[in-house]
């Protein structure tokens, strides 16, 4: 003859468990998102601080450069502003350069 099983199942206790379980794992969940939503914030303010730090470098070196361009000085500067200095030749130029040279393998 078979064994027969007896399971008494409260439904009540089934769905306070179902409950109790749900309100757990929303709490956990919404402490990790909490956590992440601090962080993020901590990454911004950070990145904003870091941005103005640099902000506040160009501003002064561009002082700097200001004043260093207002002064007579008998000194000549090697470098000068940027559209002084000779272009580079652009990429097809070069390339039509390296094409039309003579290779030697006559």
């Amino acid at each position: 003859m078979l064994p027969i099983f007896d399971i008494n199942l409260n439904i009540y206790l089934f769905l306070l468990s179902i409950i109790a379980s749900m309100v757990v794992g929303y709490w956990g969940r919404s402490r990790q998102l909490s956590k992440k939503h601090r962080r993020i914030l901590e990454l911004e303010r950070e990145m904003v601080q870091a941005h103005a730090e640099l902000l506040e470098t160009q501003r002064e070196f561009c002082e700097l450069e200001a004043r260093v361009r207002d002064t007579t000085s008998p000194v000549i500067s090697m470098k000068g502003n940027k559209l002084d200095e000779p272009q580079p030749t652009p990429i097809a130029e070069r390339d039509a350069i390296r094409k039309n040279r003579a290779t030697g393998t006559d």
